[in-house]
């Protein structure tokens, strides 16, 4: 029988996400709703990709019992709202990354869905893809000897004015956040010492850049930058006493990763409709393990556990402190 999904929001990654499940056989998952505040947006969406259902209420989704798990894709500083009130209509939550834009609506949201012995994790996909499982297995087999150092990068220019309008948390928490899971992934469950930050603020604020170093035990160091108003390489390179590894952009969906200087190029399905990320067919991995999850009853899941999610809400939130982060009332 297909998982019923529900998908709340019509954003890019929303529309990524329907078409990387297009993918995968409609007899496992099938869209059967899509809600959105803009009705016309939301009729668009379900005819674009074969919906039956377009609500302009998000409690008209938490209503329908034809939805097993809803995907939250809506704008950042809605997430915590839109996955408490699914939470608490029943409904399974896979909520895109950040999950919230602080700790503790993560803890709410955790506690909330282990009293109602739902299915909740936060929709970092990055560690589903198979570059990312590569790096794991290489690293276990000690073909980079003892991983000390990451470098990554995020940054992809915007207009001044976009900046200054943004209220979903700024660079570190909408791009930077993708390197904080990396070094935790790599170097955790460790909470390491911010050693060290940089950027600049919007009015409001927010970061509009930020540069990072994270020093954990042993020696081992994360570098990482985040911008809105440059490109960068948007690569990820992990050292280790005996070599490399690096992950080409953008890392977190990767299809080209090199091992001590030798290529690897990752096949992944090729999608009907263009996405508009990068290599963002790669969202398939993560759904398919929801699927998983559901099938065995399974509520928090054992490579984005709730603890992970908990843990890194509260590292983030103090590298925001540390670069002065405000959040404008």
């Amino acid at each position: 029988m297909a998982t019923g999904w529900g998908i709340i929001g019509t954003s890019n990654i929303s529309h990524d996400f329907a078409v990387a499940m297009g993918t995968l056989p409609r007899t496992e998952h099938l869209i059967t709703a899509v809600a959105s505040k803009d009705k016309v947006r939301s009729r668009e969406f379900a005819e674009q990709f074969d919906i039956p259902n377009a609500y302009d209420s998000y409690s008209l989704m938490a209503n329908d019992t034809e939805v097993d798990v809803v995907y939250v894709g809506t704008l950042n500083e809605h997430h915590y709202s839109v996955s408490r009130l699914m939470l608490e209509h029943g409904k399974n939550v896979l909520c895109e990354e950040p999950f919230c834009q602080n700790s503790n609506q993560v803890q709410q949201l955790v506690e909330l869905a282990r009293s109602k012995n739902l299915f909740l994790m936060e929709a970092m996909w990055m560690f589903f893809t198979p570059a990312f499982t590569i790096l794991g297995e290489e690293i276990n087999k000690d073909t980079i000897g003892e991983p000390l150092q990451i470098i990554s990068s995020f940054g992809t220019p915007m207009s001044e004015s976009l900046i200054q309008q943004r209220n979903s948390g700024g660079s570190i928490l909408e791009l930077a956040v993708f390197s904080v899971y990396m070094s935790q992934f790599l170097f955790g469950p460790e909470k390491p010492q911010i050693y060290g930050t940089c950027g600049q603020l919007t009015e409001c604020g927010f970061d509009k850049d930020a540069s990072i170093i994270l020093k954990y035990s042993n020696g081992r160091i994360s570098t990482f930058l985040s911008h809105f108003k440059v490109n960068l390489p948007n690569e990820a390179t992990v050292f280790g006493t005996k070599g490399n590894i690096k992950l080409y952009d953008p890392f977190w969906s990767a299809t080209k990763i090199s091992i001590n200087g030798t290529d690897t190029i990752i096949d992944v399905p090729q999608t009907k409709k263009a996405t508009r990320y990068g290599n963002s067919v790669q969202l398939i991995y993560e759904i398919q393990e929801v699927r998983n999850c559901l099938l065995k009853g399974i509520n928090e899941n054992s490579i984005v556990p709730w603890s992970l999610s908990i843990e890194n809400a509260i590292l983030v939130e103090d590298i925001r402190k540390k670069l002065g982060v405000t959040i404008c009332k």
